[in-house]
């Protein structure tokens, strides 16, 4: 059985950094969607789910390939 290669710290740094990214610019999307339509509380908790969302996803992604 091949041993597989750890996360480098290149690896760890970049997946920090993709995770916050899609936070914010989630909340941030939805603080503008929302303060374009009046509703900036309802939009801004949507943006952060749907960043959240896409947060787990890329970091799945990323760690995919050292399980």
């Amino acid at each position: 059985m091949a041993k597989r290669p750890a996360p480098s710290a290149f690896d760890l740094l970049s997946i920090g950094g993709m995770a916050a990214a899609c936070v914010g610019l989630g909340v941030g999307g939805g603080y503008w969607l929302g303060s374009a339509v009046g509703s900036e509380s309802v939009a801004t908790f949507s943006g952060l789910a749907v960043g959240l969302c896409a947060a787990v996803a890329v970091t799945y992604l990323k760690i995919k390939s050292f399980l």
